[in-house]
């Protein structure tokens, strides 16, 4: 009969070959590969939990980078449907950087965002100054609030029930990299459901 040691240690070995595949070992000389990992003491027992949570944080991050980079808090992403990098960018409208010159309440749970625009992203060219129809991330508090002043990139979704994402200092300088490197893929592909305007 297998007792609830051997049945720890085998979930363990488990995730650590999973994590291992993605990130690498945290803590490569506690883990001996392949064969078993002794187990033994409760100390060993603690470094080689820590070692793979400690990797499973990584993996996280690294996926936070590359597809939650946008962050969305739509209804179909609490649903569990997340999107790609690409797709991400393919359902944006509006992708630009630039400076908040006038924030006013335009509706319930909206708001109205003048925009300095400095660069266009997505379309390539536009106005220097435009003015946005957005849903106030004060609603859901998933977002910080938008205001005044602030210098920003912003991707704004093609359907306007979905909140605008936006980056500021370090992250701006950082997604306007990770989506001008992705851009020219995502020019070439479609918005799909359930991000489309068309699924409304």
């Amino acid at each position: 009969m297998t007792s609830q040691n051997e049945a720890d240690e085998a979930v363990v070995r488990r995730a650590l070959r999973m994590i291992g595949d993605e990130a690498g070992r945290a803590d490569a000389g506690s883990v001996s590969a392949p064969g078993p990992i002794p187990l033994t003491k409760p100390r060993r027992r603690r470094r080689v939990v820590a070692a793979s949570l400690a990797a499973a944080a990584c993996i996280a991050v690294t996926l936070s980078v590359m597809y939650g980079t946008s962050g969305d808090t739509s209804r179909e992403v609490q649903s569990g449907h997340g999107q790609t990098l690409t797709e991400w960018i393919a359902c944006a409208g509006t992708i630009a950087v630039g400076d908040v010159t006038e924030v006013h309440p335009s509706g319930k749970g909206r708001i109205s965002v003048a925009f300095a625009v400095q660069e266009w992203i997505k379309p390539s060219r536009g106005d220097g100054s435009i003015t946005l129809d957005l849903v106030d991330p004060r609603v859901t508090e998933a977002r910080p609030p938008i205001e005044k002043g602030q210098r920003l990139l912003i991707v704004v979704p093609e359907r306007p029930d979905q909140e605008a994402s936006t980056f500021e200092g370090a992250r701006l300088t950082q997604y306007r990299s990770t989506i001008t490197k992705a851009l020219d893929q995502a020019e070439r592909a479609t918005c799909p459901s359930p991000w489309s305007r068309t699924s409304q």
